[in-house]
């Protein structure tokens, strides 16, 4: 199939160029008849994005096998006609729905996807250093962590970003894979061997708008596809050996395609990464070849093996030491590692001064002193990007419900602190709180 860019196929015209068998298409029209009732062409080709073209085929198939009629015409000619089941439909279609129940877009063949994966791949994607920094805009990171990571993912080889918790290692990785540019065509199914697999997600996939790129005048895009931006999967502890293999609905009897297939042409985001359900180590060997070579292959539940593109630059972010994860022969295969440290005092400071300033509070040194000279310096305790954030919000947060004005104080800040923080407290060593407690 011939087109002038990435971002545009062409809508078939004829069953063959769908890629579909007849046989196919019959028991997906006969779906849609089913729920439709009454229905033209046109409006089974909504439903099912096909051509005119190609639904009066199939609706002419349907006719000559009395398996459907024309039950009325709303104006002149085969395009206007309306159709209905006959009894003999009815009875192909019930047979249809137990073999599969997917009624929606016609799916696309699995060897037309992987050609368009290849055409539309991550590795055409560009992150240069002027992007990286608008990305990562709303983190107070140091020049060299932000360039580090910025190299990291713009290579488009695995990437293990490690830290404590809280600097922002997840924020960071989100935003560098939203920023990634570009636009992919994602289909609503594929058909694999027959069988049918959900891959575009709502969930997972931002829309992108079509600026008809490339497209001939003549020939409207293949609905069947949908534009969209280069995805930004983000998966946490929720991730199972599950979620990376094709899910079998026993009662659809349609397939959920995997989280890597419905990252292709973007960036899979592996957060809390060692505290799935499943060790790292077994992650790591599900995908030992994929992050290699660059495919992937999933089962079906009647034993066939598939092997399907992975175009995806995986991220993985973890709060837990990188040698605790798996062994030096595994972190091999993770190219990049770039650690997130804990904010510095003067960092910490200028996260402070932003949470404040988007709050409309005065950026109180003073305060800022207090906290982390007693609640910092004193007690020994790490300093961490998400803070203050969290303490300033909480002063907030308290205001409101006692019907105060907002103002960031010493004994405002100890009491955000009394409630944020589980360590053993001592009063002694913040200022005169319970003084000003006692004397009222």
């Amino acid at each position: 199939m011939i087109e002038s860019s990435t971002h545009y196929v062409p809508e078939p015209l004829t069953v063959e160029e769908t890629g579909l068998e007849m046989g196919f298409l019959v028991d997906l029209t006969l779906k849609a008849f089913y729920y439709a009732g009454r229905a033209t062409a046109a409006q089974l080709g909504a439903t099912l994005a096909l051509s005119q073209p190609v639904m009066q085929h199939v609706l002419t198939f349907l006719t000559r096998d009395s398996l459907c009629e024309v039950a009325g015409s709303e104006g002149h000619g085969p395009a206007s006609y309306r159709y209905t089941i006959t009894g003999k439909g009815m009875e192909r279609t019930a047979a249809a729905f137990e073999r599969c129940a997917y009624i929606g877009p016609a799916p696309v063949p699995l060897t037309d996807y992987v050609d368009q994966v290849r055409r539309q791949s991550v590795s055409q994607a560009r992150l240069d250093a002027a992007t990286v920094e608008q990305a990562l805009r709303g983190l107070v990171l140091s020049p060299d962590t932000r360039r580090r990571i910025g190299r990291a993912i713009a290579s488009g080889r695995p990437t293990l970003i490690y830290g404590a918790s809280g600097n922002g290692k997840s924020t960071a990785a989100r935003c560098l894979g939203e920023a990634i540019s570009g636009r992919v065509l994602i289909p609503y199914a594929l058909e694999v061997y027959g069988h049918i697999v959900r891959l575009f997600d709502p969930s997972k996939h931002r829309l992108a708008e079509d600026t008809g790129e490339g497209q001939d005048e003549r020939r409207r895009r293949d609905r069947r596809w949908q534009l969209a931006s280069r995805p930004a999967v983000v998966v946490a502890g929720e991730l199972t050996r599950y979620s990376l293999e094709l899910v079998f609905d026993e009662r659809s009897k349609v397939y959920e395609a995997p989280l890597q297939l419905k990252a292709n042409g973007g960036i899979l985001v592996i957060d809390d990464f060692g505290r799935q359900q499943m060790p790292a180590v077994e992650l790591l060997n599900r995908w030992i070849v994929a992050l290699e070579g660059g495919v992937d292959h999933l089962s079906l539940h009647t034993g066939q093996t598939v092997e399907v593109p992975f175009d995806v630059i995986p991220v993985f972010c973890t709060n837990l030491a990188p040698d605790d994860l798996a062994d030096e022969a595994f972190l091999r295969r993770i190219r990049y590692k770039v650690e997130i440290p804990n904010p510095t005092r003067d960092e910490f400071r200028a996260i402070f001064r932003r949470i404040c300033s988007e709050h409309g509070l005065q950026a109180d040194e003073a305060a800022a002193d207090h906290l982390l000279t007693h609640w910092y310096e004193r007690l020994e305790r790490q300093l961490r990007g998400c803070h203050p954030r969290d303490l300033v919000e909480a002063v907030v947060d308290a205001a409101r419900y006692d019907g105060g004005r907002m103002e960031l104080s010493p004994q405002t800040i100890d009491e955000a602190c009394r409630t944020y923080f589980l360590a053993p407290f001592d009063d002694s060593l913040t200022s005169g709180l319970l003084n000003t407690e006692e004397a009222g």
